[in-house]
This record gives C-alpha cells, structure tokens and sequence, in this order.
C-alpha cells in the first residue's frame, strides 16, 4: 500500500487528524482530579445511563426494522419504491430531523394541532412532556427515523454481496414463508456485511449531540451535550473536566459495542435455535401487515416533521389551536433572508468544496487498488476510524493539532475537518463501483490504440458516472449536516446552517430554528435530485450506461 502515493494521501488525510485527537484527548483526560470532578458532578450516572440507553435501544429497534422492511421489499417487488421512500429522509441532516420532530410532538406541536380540538378538547395545549422527556423516547423516537434509513440503504448496497434470491427460494422450497425464509437464510449474511455501518450507528446513538439538542432529556441531559456544554465554558478549569469526560465517553462507548458483539452473538445461537425447531411460519401475512403499517407510519411522521418545519418557520403568533399560521406566510421571511442567505452561502461553498475535494482523493487512490480487495478493505477501515470514535472523544484534540498548525478557524480547517467524516461515505459508494467495473473494457480502448488516461476517461469515467454523481451528492449531504466538526475546527467563525440552527434550538428561537432546519431539510434533497437528474440527462443517448 505504501507503494500507492494515492491511497498513503486519502488514508493520510483521515487517520493523521483522528489518531492526533485521540493522542491529545488521552494527554489532556488522563488527570485524576478532572475525573474526580467528573464523577462528582450530580446526575453524571444518569446522563451516561441515558445516553448508553436512547443510543442501545433505538440501534436495536433500527435494525430489525430495518432488515424487515429490506426483507420484504425485496420479497415483495418493492425494492425500488423503498428506496424512493428512505432517501428524503436519509438526505435529511439529523439535526433538521429533531427540530422537525420537537415541532411536531410538542404540546402545542403539530400533532396536536391535527387532533384539536375535535377529538381531544383541548384549546388549550396539554401539560404533557412529550419531547425532552426523562425516559429519552423522544430521543429514541428521532435516532430510529433516521437510523433505519440509513441501515435500510447499507443493507440494500450489501445485497450484492449476497446470493439473497438463490437463498430464499432454496428456504421457502423447504415450506418457510417469506419473512421466516429471509431471517433465517439471508438475514445473518447481510448482518455480517453491515457490522462498521451498525457499530458506527451504536456509537452515534450513545455521543449524538445534534439529536439530543432538541429532543433529549433536559435534567440531566445525554452525556455528551453535558460535555458540549463544558467545552463551550469559559472557564479552563471546567475544559480539563470536559477531556476527561470524553474519555469516560469513550469507555462507555467501547464497553456498550463489546456487549452488543455479545447479543449479537447470543441472538445468532436463538435463531439458529428457532430454524432447528423446524417450524415454517408458511402464513405470515399478518406479521407483514404489521411491518408495512409500521414503517408507513415512520415516513409519515418524517414527513409531518418536514411540515412542521415549513409551517414555524413562516408563522408569527401562531396560536393553538389553530392547524396553520395566520397572516401573510410569505413576508415572515423578510427578517430572516439576509442571515438565511450568507448562511446558506457558506453552506453550500463548503460542502461544495467537501464533495468536490473528497472525490479527487477517492477517485486515484479507488483507481490503484481496483484489483486488490485486501488493500479496499484496509483503507476502509481506516477512512471508517472516524464514524467509530465519538465525536467528542478526538475533535477537540483535533482543535489542538489545528491550533499547532495555525490553520485553527480557517476554511481549510472545517474542510478537512468535514473530509474526515465525507471520506467514508466515498470510499463505500466509489471503491466497490470501480472494481466492478470488467477490466476488458480498457483492454479494448488500448487494442484501439488509446493511450491509459484517454482510456480512463472515455471508458471508466462514464461507467462511473452515476456513482460518482451520488457520492457527490452524499458527500454534500455529509458536510451540511455536520455540527461540532464546523464549530470547533472553525473556531466558530462560520456560521453554517448546521450551527445555526443548533444555537437558535438550544436558545428556544424555535422559528429561526426551523428556518436554519429548512435549509438542512432543502439543499441535500436539491443536491440528490441533481445527481439523478445529471445522471440521466448527460447519458441518454448512452444504451447500456448505468443512469
């Protein structure tokens, strides 16, 4: 690998900063009084406790949805409309999911607009604690919207590792109904596929900061908004206090992957113990009806989330219960345009940059590894180190090597800050596309007399276009939905939609909030559209090309 300048510079790029976090987490964290103070800071036990719960029981709960609805659409016939309904809300950054949702389960939210007061009586909105709620459902609720799209879209691009079709016949001939037939001879084999994207979903769960703003508990809040609040204190003392929790962060994480490797395996031995029984479960119509109303329910509250930010972000007074805002939508938007559009300046120049930038790292060092699977899967790992890590744990050490190299506050520093979590994401989509590509291809073009390049980009580039429009697109979804990789490694001089809709959610400005949220909601579903737009218009005289 060493011998491959272009994959030394993509791994260099990823591993350097996250490796030097880590270091400087450890050099700062390991002091004995900043733990006591950790451990002495009251309700600390229940904020890990909370976090470790909402991250654990929202990944199991993402999983099995996830894998049943994968089960049936490709049963069913419906694979292609799942994935039309998974990718809005996968394009949706986290952080517009839970202020849409906060909106929408509020009291005074959405929901209970819908309902009153022709079925609940109430005019005025109920004492109900329905987000930021001690038991963290709320919380819950948001991370398994999100997650199980995000699964669903991991399993579907594991299915052509698997002979999934061969599999569930072979088990339905044996009399299994389709459900049984898929979690039992598929299923497994896809699990072993998704085991980074499912630990990287375990530890966002658990050290979420962008979720838990608006939607987790408040007294105490998750660990890691605990330690988002003592970073951003102006007090030193409480910093050596706050490096010292991302490491107990860090251990928490750690030990809760370990037992879920454990149930992991325990859940492997009751399955196989269920196939041994023998029974088929040949009629299990109602277990799909079941799964089917489920997952309608959860693109309908994702969608309702998306109302309701539309909806707070051009009201005024907005009295209950009223459904819609009154007065004149539109002219609610004159004092917040001017911010909204430097705003969504930088947004959008940045996760230009992010997508752009990370596809010409991708691209050459994807190039020299096409026909080595070994060399795919290391530099996956270490591009994946990142997602795998708590956010909280290695970006502030991150902030000290910027420092160092007084690049601290500057657009390269949020751009490379953002490579570390958009590289991954690349890497997934372009890697595998360029290996599937036959080599026979460029052995016809150098047959025709073209030189390498010429053979690259007339042959290669074109079968890799609609891979490589969707991992520009993902890249900028990637970098618009990012938070504390922008506030810290951008000292907070950029202000993103990301941190600008966090700050007015954390202040209670609900409509700034949802209008920041918009923005999140609006520029990943533009970007997607154009990718697939650009696909098919720039190959359409093309027979044969991937669109």
């Amino acid at each position: 690998m060493l011998r491959r300048p272009a994959i030394v510079i993509l791994v260099a790029v990823s591993a350097v900063p996250t490796i030097a976090g880590l270091a400087a987490a450890l050099w700062f964290g390991l002091d004995a009084g900043a733990f006591s103070r950790v451990l002495g800071t009251p309700g600390v036990g229940l904020s890990i406790a909370s976090s470790i719960w909402s991250g654990s029981i929202a990944t199991v709960i993402s999983l099995m949805l996830a894998h049943l609805a994968v089960g049936l659409a490709v049963s069913g016939g419906w694979r292609t409309r799942l994935n039309a309904l998974t990718l809005p809300l996968l394009a949706m950054p986290h952080l517009a999911v839970g202020i849409g949702l906060a909106l929408l389960l509020a009291p005074s939210g959405v929901l209970m607009r819908l309902l009153s007061p022709w079925a609940t009586g109430f005019e005025l909105p109920p004492d109900w604690l329905t987000v930021q709620d001690p038991a963290a459902l709320s919380l819950i609720a948001g991370l398994v919207l999100k997650e199980t799209c995000f699964l669903i879209m991991a399993l579907m691009a594991a299915l052509a590792q698997v002979p999934s079709a061969r599999l569930q016949l072979q088990a339905q001939t044996l009399g299994y109904g389709p459900l049984k037939s898929w979690l039992t001879a598929v299923a497994p084999l896809l699990q072993q596929q998704i085991r980074l994207p499912l630990a990287a979903v375990l530890v966002f769960g658990i050290s979420n900061v962008e979720l838990a703003i608006p939607l987790g508990p408040g007294l105490p809040p998750t660990f890691s908004v605990l330690l988002w609040r003592w970073f951003t204190d102006a007090n030193p003392l409480i910093h050596s206090q706050a490096y010292a929790g991302t490491l107990l962060l860090l251990l928490a994480t750690a030990a809760t992957v370990v037992a879920a490797m454990t149930v992991s395996n325990l859940a492997r031995y009751v399955l196989r113990s269920s196939v041994q029984g023998g029974r088929r479960h040949s009629d299990d119509r109602f277990a799909q009806g079941v799964i089917k109303a489920t997952l309608i329910l959860l693109w309908t509250v994702g969608v309702l989330a998306i109302v309701a930010i539309v909806l707070r972000s051009v009201s005024g007074a907005w009295r209950f219960p009223a459904l819609l805002p009154a007065g004149d939508w539109l002219s609610r938007w004159n004092d917040v345009l001017p911010t909204a559009g430097n705003t969504a300046a930088i947004t959008v120049a940045l996760a230009t940059a992010t997508a752009l930038v990370g596809l010409a790292l991708v691209l050459p060092a994807a190039e020299q590894c096409r026909h080595d699977a070994r060399t795919r899967a290391t530099v996956g790992a270490w591009l994946f180190l990142p997602l795998l890590v708590p956010q909280m744990t290695f970006l502030f050490g991150v902030q000290v090597l910027l420092v160092r190299m007084n690049i601290d506050g500057t657009f390269v520093a949020v751009l490379w800050s953002h490579l570390l979590f958009a590289l991954p994401y690349l890497w997934g989509l372009l890697a595998p596309a360029r290996a599937a590509i036959d080599p026979r291809y460029r052995q016809v073009a150098a047959t025709l007399g073209a030189p390498p390049s010429r053979a690259w980009l007339t042959v290669t580039l074109p079968l890799l276009a609609r891979s490589g429009l969707l991992a520009l697109a993902l890249a900028f979804s990637v970098s618009i939905a990012l938070y504390l990789p922008t506030l810290f490694a951008g000292a907070g001089r950029f202000a993103t939609a990301a941190t600008e809709a966090a700050a007015a959610a954390g202040s209670g400005n609900l409509r700034l909030a949802s209008v920041h949220a918009l923005l999140l909601a609006v520029l990943p579903l533009i970007a997607f559209a154009g990718a697939y737009a650009s696909g098919s218009w720039l190959f359409r005289h093309r027979q044969g090309v991937p669109r």
